[in-house]
């Protein structure tokens, strides 16, 4: 057995951290182009490939447990069977999704898992695996967050699959044909994770900027180099005319 679901530390906590930043306030206009070029929560979608493309899913190595394998598992293979109230999960993780991106009060989305209380339910988004406009509607609190909140019956079992990649496994139409549409990848992992801030600046590593004391004393001494060369150049002009 794995602790993968619900929500604690190690993987679980790293794909919850990925979710949210995925469907933060600064990332869910951007969700919102992409979904208008390729409506990737549509039914030919599928939750494993979309959580591939998003980034959505954890990198890092956990002592006897392969997070990144019984996550796309979970995706592939649990939820896309689960179903709950005669509603298909993955049909509600959908439409939840959607209507996020589809209404403009949403500013954010945020991701939790809580065990149940019977182990041998499947797995279904609070309360009962919605799908309308009304009943996701209830999910949104007042200043715009919508909460998904996943029931699960237990921590998954510690079988794995394969980790999606941008020229396999894609997703396609009746026909055969590929529906996706670039970017593949719509964010990377390492995106989705909190910067590491540098001990001095406490500003994000790489991305720090003078701050203004030392832009102010960059300008002033750039003001008096100049003021001094201005000088020379005039005593010089000065004493050659006094040689004529």
């Amino acid at each position: 057995m794995g602790s993968l679901i619900p929500i604690g530390g190690g993987g679980d906590a790293e794909i919850k951290g990925r979710l949210n930043a995925a469907f933060n306030d600064t990332n869910l206009p951007i969700l919102r182009g992409i979904v208008a070029n390729e409506n990737i929560f549509d039914r030919r979608h599928h939750l494993h490939r979309i959580a591939y493309r998003l980034g959505t899913y954890p990198t890092k190595t956990y002592p006897g447990d392969n997070a990144k394998g019984k996550w796309f598992f979970f995706l592939k293979k649990i939820v896309k069977d689960a179903a709950h109230n005669g509603v298909s999960t993955t049909d509600s993780i959908k439409a939840v999704l959607s209507y996020a991106l589809n209404n403009y009060g949403v500013k954010r989305v945020v991701f939790d898992a809580i065990q149940g209380t019977d182990p041998n339910a499947d797995h279904y988004v609070y309360p009962d695996n919605p799908v309308s406009n009304a009943g996701i509607a209830g999910l949104v609190d007042t200043t715009g967050t919508l909460t998904v909140t996943l029931i699960c019956p237990a921590p998954l079992p510690n079988t794995t699959a394969s980790t999606p990649n941008q020229n396999a496994d894609l997703d396609r139409d009746e026909n055969g044909n590929i529906i996706e549409k670039p970017p593949i990848k719509i964010f990377a992992p390492e995106n989705l994770s909190p910067p590491i801030l540098l001990k001095s600046t406490r500003q994000p590593k790489g991305k720090t900027k003078p701050t203004k004391p030392r832009k102010k004393a960059k300008k002033a001494k750039k003001a008096k180099k100049a003021k001094k060369a201005k000088k020379a150049k005039k005593a010089k002009k000065a004493k050659k005319a006094k040689k004529k």
